[in-house]
């Protein structure tokens, strides 16, 4: 929506995340307070982007200059959306692209900080990718198809975290499926993390590890069939922006591992219930890196004394 943070974004983002906490409560507002909190939140942030819909459609249509961001996208699309398929289609966006992307990111350097080979590693092959390049030069689409242990860790944690943790679907016919029948319209729920989690199809399935995605020292990489690995889902329903997440995640580690580094700054666990998440968000201490360079390439030469806390 073009906007850059400030109080109101804040406002929004603090009614919004009540909203992700309601969403798997018992749908009765008696019963569940949470849920009741959620849906009174989803009121106000509808109530918010409305008014934001409404404003950004009167410019649409008086100014010659549109902002390029999704909302002038969908304005602009010729579907005559409403607004309030427009603030519908907002907030959903606002899951997929936002939640998910943060949270993934958070567990990255989560797993990373547990696993100090696959840290160091992850650190060398972008250590080497910024020698490749003029300081402070933007990253390249060929810098990003070097990146290949990245790929690696980014695979290795879409699968230990299974931030979608299941799908719902509805049946269209009766399914026959290992001696059970699912009658025609029943809806059935397929959870990602019962399949990414099993040892059947990943060896010490609940351990973080990264070079199992690495062909060349593992057949498990060659022998897992890409129906057992599905963190973006499937078939017609593939989430669209699933390249787009990958390429997001790979950017962050390559500028997170270069200019800081960092440790926890009080014990967090993971949670998988109602969404995939940290109890206490990770906090973490940096430490920014100075960076130099020399004819022998890139190198580290010392921390600075900021400290801050995220």
């Amino acid at each position: 929506m073009s906007f850059d943070p400030d109080e109101w974004t804040e406002s929004l983002r603090k009614e919004y995340m009540l909203v992700i906490e309601g969403f798997f409560t018992i749908p009765f507002p008696l019963l569940s307070p949470t849920y009741r909190r959620a849906i009174k939140a989803r009121t106000k942030v509808a109530e918010a982007l409305t008014v934001v819909v409404r404003n950004r459609r009167k410019e649409f249509e008086t100014k010659e200059e549109k902002k390029n961001d999704m909302l002038g996208a969908l304005l602009a699309s010729g579907e005559q959306f409403s607004d309030e398929e427009i603030v519908d289609f907002m907030l959903a966006l606002l899951v997929a692209g936002y939640e998910t992307t943060s949270t993934i990111m958070t567990l990255a350097i989560k797993f990373l900080n547990e696993t100090p080979l696959a840290l160091a590693q992850l650190k060398e092959e972008h250590e080497q990718i910024r020698a490749r390049s003029e300081p402070g030069a933007a990253l390249e689409w060929t810098d990003y198809k070097s990146m290949a242990f990245s790929q690696c860790v980014v695979n290795e944690t879409l699968r230990v975290a299974n931030i979608i943790g299941a799908i719902f679907r509805r049946t269209t016919t009766d399914i026959d499926i290992k001696g059970y029948t699912i009658p025609k319209g029943w809806k059935v729920i397929a959870s990602f993390r019962a399949v990414h989690l099993n040892p059947e199809y990943f060896k010490d399935a609940r351990t973080f590890n990264p070079w199992r995605w690495q062909s060349n020292n593992n057949s498990e990489a060659v022998a897992t069939p890409g129906n057992v690995f599905t963190p973006f889902g499937g078939g017609p329903r593939l989430c669209p922006g699933y390249e787009l997440a990958r390429v997001v995640l790979s950017v962050f580690l390559h500028r997170f591992v270069t200019r800081f580094s960092w440790v926890p700054a009080e014990e967090d666990k993971l949670v998988f219930f109602p969404t995939t998440r940290t109890q206490k968000r990770y906090p973490i201490i940096l430490k920014r890196r100075e960076e130099s360079r020399s004819n022998m390439g890139f190198g580290i030469t010392a921390e600075t004394e900021r400290r801050k806390e995220s």
